[in-house]
């Protein structure tokens, strides 16, 4: 009996050391991830070849990822102040633009502009984001305006309908709304195989039905280790890189209509709203360096690395320049082949632009606002 016990005790000591070996490892891993500086590959796109800011817009880019639960549209991010980067407490980002008193004199045209991270400004400076440079453009040429940022990461064009729903909903009005997607619309169709839903809507599907299921606890549970997931990922690493897709030519046929119903369905929801409202509307349906024919080293390597989504998103691309998107109207602009001729790198990835794109996409739109409002007052 007295081996027994002394066998159950050394037993209970080598499970002890274990358990506290795992945890120890888990830390050190959870504590890996959160102090992790490994540089943005970003950075060593074309743009940035001379710039001084890039390493600490980077920097400050990682810490204002940080995004919390907003009801309807699912996130934004949490207000942020930096040097090249500021939410404010709206988890709105900062536009820059500067009015002179001759300006503030004339009626106040407020602007809402909405989309994803493009429109947010992933890559680049408050006062270049296409918002900033909009607002810049028109105030240079003798219009009062307030353009405000609703863009986020992430977005498809129905959480930014949600999102103008919940404003006009607070009696927050704009004179003129503008739409810039694309990339977010193309890329959730194919990730979840059906259009109009949200990113990785089967992460918030897993969570939801945890909490009625104990084992799907334990396992979102298990898979929020960082020590399974980093052994996931060096597991990864040693597989032959593949990139398969399930779709047949059918399915991909009604992924790219489904892509263009959801659309064209928003935009007459978003007219309804306008004649409601009184407000007018702008779309652009937006460029990815698929569309670009004379690519850089840097950029050529970007596409190379979403290859997988190209032919969908030239699919969908084209499918819209024979489609009819124009309700009564409204203004819809496909401008995703902007930069098709373009000799000079524009693209930081496969979507976002450079502060010099942004200001050729923002000197086109600011044109469209005036033609608008011009057209208004007569």
């Amino acid at each position: 009996m007295k081996r027994f016990f002394k066998n159950l005790g050394s037993i209970w000591l080598i499970i002890g050391v274990t358990l506290l070996l795992l945890i120890l490892i888990e830390i050190f891993f959870k504590a890996y991830y959160i102090f992790d500086t490994n540089e943005d590959s970003r950075l060593q796109a074309d743009c940035y070849e001379k710039v001084e800011w890039a390493n600490e817009y980077y920097s400050e880019f990682n810490k204002c990822n940080v995004e919390e639960w907003e009801p309807y549209v699912y996130w934004r991010r949490k207000p942020f102040s930096g040097e090249f980067i500021n939410v404010d407490a709206n988890q709105r980002r900062k536009t820059v633009y500067e009015k002179s008193n001759q300006i503030k004199a004339k009626p106040l045209l407020r602007i809402f502009m909405f989309g994803g991270s493009t429109l947010w400004g992933t890559g680049v400076r408050d006062e270049f984001t296409i918002p900033s440079l909009v607002g810049k453009n028109l105030i240079e040429t003798g219009y009062n305006v307030e353009v405000i940022n609703f863009g986020e990461s992430g977005y498809v064009n129905t959480q930014e309908v949600f999102e103008l729903s919940l404003q006009l909903q607070q009696d927050n009005i704009p004179s003129l709304v503008v739409f810039y997607d694309g990339v977010n619309d193309v890329f959730s169709a194919y990730q979840q195989g059906k259009a109009g839903i949200p990113q990785n809507e089967f992460n918030r599907e897993q969570e939801f039905n945890s909490l009625t299921s104990k084992k799907k606890s334990l396992r979102i549970f298990f898979e929020s280790l960082k020590t399974l997931s980093t052994f996931q990922f060096i597991t990864e690493l040693t597989k032959p890189k593949q990139i398969q897709t399930d779709y047949s030519d059918s399915e991909i046929e009604n992924l790219t209509q489904g892509v263009i119903d959801i659309y064209n369905q928003n935009i007459k929801l978003v007219f309804s709203l306008a004649e409601e409202y009184g407000f007018y509307t702008l779309f652009y349906w937006q460029p990815s360096i698929f569309n670009k024919k004379q690519l850089s080293d840097y950029e050529q390597q970007e596409s190379e690395k979403v290859n997988y989504i190209q032919d969908f998103t030239k699919k969908v691309n084209s499918k819209f320049t024979h489609e009819e998107l124009h309700y009564k109207s409204l203004n819809f602009f496909d401008i995703s082949e902007m930069f098709s001729n373009e000799s000079t790198p524009v693209f930081i990835d496969f979507c976002h632009i450079s502060e010099y794109g942004n200001s050729i996409i923002a000197e086109r739109m600011a044109d469209d606002i005036k033609s608008v409002f011009n057209r208004s007052a007569e």
